[in-house]
C-alpha cells in the first residue's frame, strides 16, 4: 500500500510530521527521542542530530525530567493515551514554559512499542488568565485587593467555622475630609492622595494581612491571629489613624485628612460575613458621630445607639434632599445592546457621607418609612426614564412591605401616569419572601400591574425560601440570579452548576435570567455559556447620577471589550 510506503520511510516520515506547528516527538521503551519535528528540535534548542538518542534526564533539571519519565511509565503500562500539564525551564530561551503533552502508544510488529508525543505550548495562555485574574481581584488605581477578593478572603476565613473564632478581625476604614480635598483639587489630586493613603495602610500591617480598596473613600483591612488578635487589631486601628493624618504632600498643595475605623471580630460561628461588615460599618459610623479621626470596636449596645441616631436623621433626610437615586446599567454583552437600569436609592448624609443602603433600607422597613421612599423612587426614576430610548428599561426594586400596602398599584399607576412612561418599560424587583407570597393582597396588586403590563422580576432568586413557589403560583418575567453564586465563576464548580440550573429553569417557564455581581470578564464569558440574558454589574458600571447615564453607551461598550 503506498501509505505503508510513505510511512515506511523514515525520510516521508520526517517530512509529514515537519508540516506539524506544534512539537512532535517519538521515544522508544527507553525514554530516548528517536524522532523530533522542527518545532520540537526549536523549542529544546541545538540541532536535530544532538538531541536525537538523548532523554529528558540529558536535557532538564532531575525534577522535571522525573515528572516527564513518570508520564512515559503511564501510558507504557496503560497502553492509551495520557494527557498531563508539564511545566519545562527550556535551556535554549531560560524561560519556564507550560506544555500540555498528550503522549500515546504505538505498536509496531514484530512487537515493538514507540511511546508518540504531541506538545501544545500554553504558556501565554496561562499567563494571560493568571493575570487577568490578578486584575479582576485588584484595584487599578492603588494596587491593592478589590471589594471581590477582600469578600472571598474574608468567606474563607469564616468558613473554617469554630477553628476560626476569635482568629478573624475586619477594620472597615473611612477616610474623613476626602471629599472636600477632591472638590478642592480636582480628581487627579483625589487618585493621588488615594494612592499615597493606600501605601500608608499597607505600611500598618503585616504581609500576611490583606488591605482593600473597597471603593471610593473606603478601605478595608482583614487581620488574623491568635489570642492576641484584640491588642493586634486595636493597635493596627491606633497606627492607620496616626499614618492617615500626618500631611499629604500632592502636586501644587499639601493637605491633611483622618479616618474614622470600625473593628469588629468573627466570634459567632452563625455570623455572616456580610454582618461582620454591617457590624464594622455601625462602629465606623459611632466613631464619625463622635467627631471622627478614631477608631471604634462593633458592641451590641452600638445598634440601639446608632439606629436612634439613624432615625433621626432618617425621617428628616427626604425633606433635606439628602436622599437621590442611581442608576446601574443592565447589559446584553453578547449583542453589545445597553437594556436597562436599575433605580438605587442612596442617602449621602451632611454629615457621615454616604450611608450604604444595608444599613439604612431595613432601618427605613422597621420605622414604616419605606412606603415614602419607594414612592419617592418610583416617582423620579419614571420621570428620568421618560427620557431613555425605547428600548431601555427602568427597573425598579421593591420591598415585600410596599406590596402590603393597599395603595402600592395605585402608587406605581400614578408615577407611570405623571411621567409618561409606558407601562412595559417599567421592571418591578420583588425580593422573594413568605410575606409577599402568602398575602393576597399583594398578589393581587401584583397581578393588576401585570395585566397593565408592568414587568415583574424576582430579585436574588435562591437566597430565600419562596424563590421556586413564587416561579409556579405567581409567573414571572425575569429571574434575577443572586450574586454569591456568580462570585466564584468559573472556577466554582457548585456555582456554575446552580447558575446552569437556574437558567434552563426560567427559560424553560418562559423568563429571562439576568445575573448580579458581574464584576470580570471571565465571569461574563462563562455566562454568556450558560445562556445568561443580561449582566448587571461593575464590569459594566458604577451606579451613577442621572445627568452621567446614557451620556456615552459607546464608551462603556468600549471600556468593557477592553477589559
Amino acid at each position: 500500500m503506498l501509505h505503508q510506503r510513505l510511512l515506511g520511510s523514515a525520510d516521508s516520515l520526517q517530512k509529514i510530521i515537519d508540516i506539524i506547528p506544534s512539537p512532535v516527538f517519538i521515544k522508544d521503551e527507553n525514554h530516548k527521542w528517536i524522532l523530533l519535528n522542527d518545532a520540537a528540535t526549536r523549542l529544546l534548542g541545538g540541532t536535530r542530530e544532538e538531541l536525537l538518542g538523548r532523554s529528558d534526564f540529558d536535557i532538564f533539571p532531575p525534577a522535571q525530567a522525573a515528572l516527564s519519565w513518570a508520564s512515559d511509565d503511564e501510558v507504557l503500562a496503560v497502553g492509551e493515551m495520557v494527557e498531563t500539564e508539564e511545566c519545562f525551564t527550556l535551556p535554549a530561551s531560560g524561560y519556564t514554559h507550560t506544555m500540555i503533552m498528550r503522549k500515546t502508544l504505538l505498536h509496531v510488529p514484530p512487537g515493538r512499542r514507540f511511546l508518540v508525543g504531541v506538545a501544545s505550548d500554553v504558556t501565554q495562555y496561562r499567563n494571560a488568565v493568571a493575570e487577568n485574574h490578578f486584575l479582576s481581584r485588584h484595584d487599578a488605581m492603588t494596587g491593592l485587593a478589590n471589594r471581590i477578593l477582600f469578600h472571598e478572603t474574608l468567606n474563607d476565613a469564616v468558613n473554617h467555622g469554630q477553628r476560626a473564632l476569635d482568629n478573624v478581625a475586619v477594620l472597615l476604614v473611612d477616610l474623613d475630609g476626602f471629599k472636600a480635598v477632591n472638590d478642592a483639587h480636582g480628581h487627579e489630586a483625589g487618585d493621588e492622595l488615594l494612592r499615597i493613603i493606600a501605601g500608608r495602610l499597607k505600611g500598618c500591617v503585616r504581609n500576611t494581612d490583606l488591605v482593600a480598596r473597597l471603593g471610593g473613600d473606603e478601605f478595608g483591612v482583614l487581620l488574623r491571629g491568635g489570642p492576641s488578635l484584640r491588642q493586634a487589631a486595636e493597635r493596627v486601628a491606633a497606627n492607620i489613624c496616626a499614618a492617615i493624618s500626618a500631611p499629604v504632600t500632592l502636586p501644587q498643595t499639601q493637605t491633611r485628612i483622618s479616618a474614622s475605623v470600625g473593628i469588629t471580630y468573627f466570634n459567632n460561628a452563625d455570623t455572616k460575613p456580610e454582618e461582620l461588615i454591617r457590624q464594622a460599618d455601625l462602629a465606623m459610623y459611632s466613631v464619625k458621630r463622635s467627631g471622627r479621626h478614631g477608631h471604634q470596636t462593633y458592641e451590641p449596645a452600638l445598634e440601639a445607639t446608632a439606629n436612634r441616631q439613624l432615625h433621626a436623621d432618617l425621617l428628616q433626610a427626604l425633606a433635606r434632599g439628602e436622599l437621590h437615586v442611581a442608576y446601574q446599567p443592565l447589559w446584553n454583552p453578547p449583542d453589545g445592546l445597553l437594556t436597562g437600569y436599575e433605580a438605587l436609592l442612596r442617602w449621602q448624609h451632611a454629615h457621615f457621607g454616604e450611608i450604604p443602603p444595608r444599613v439604612f433600607i431595613p432601618l427605613a422597613e422597621q420605622i414604616g418609612l419605606i412606603a415614602n421612599f419607594g414612592a419617592y423612587v418610583l416617582r423620579a426614576a419614571c420621570a428620568a426614564a421618560r427620557h431613555w430610548p425605547d428600548e431601555v428599561r427602568l427597573c425598579v426594586n421593591i420591598s415585600p412591605m410596599q406590596l402590603a400596602d393597599l395603595h402600592f398599584a395605585a402608587t406605581v399607576s400614578q408615577a407611570l401616569a405623571e411621567s409618561g412612561l409606558p407601562p412595559h418599560r417599567l421592571e418591578l424587583e420583588i425580593t422573594e419572601s413568605r410575606l409577599t407570597l402568602d398575602h393576597e393582597d399583594a398578589l393581587h396588586q401584583l397581578h393588576q400591574l401585570r395585566e397593565a403590563g408592568v414587568q415583574v422580576a424576582v430579585d436574588d432568586f435562591g437566597t430565600g425560601a419562596a424563590s421556586l413557589d413564587m416561579m409556579h403560583r405567581f409567573g414571572l418575567n425575569r429571574m434575577k440570579i443572586d450574586r454569591r453564586f456568580i462570585s466564584g465563576l468559573p472556577s466554582d464548580r457548585r456555582g456554575y452548576a446552580i447558575v446552569r440550573a437556574l437558567t434552563r429553569l426560567a427559560h424553560d417557564l418562559g423568563a429571562k435570567v439576568t445575573a448580579e455581581g458581574v464584576e470580570h470578564m471571565e465571569q461574563a464569558l462563562c455566562l454568556m455559556e450558560l445562556g445568561c440574558d443580561e449582566m448587571q454589574g461593575y464590569l459594566f458600571g458604577h451606579p451613577e447620577a442621572p445627568q452621567s447615564i446614557l451620556a456615552s453607551p459607546e464608551a462603556l461598550l468600549t471600556a468593557v471589550a477592553v477589559e
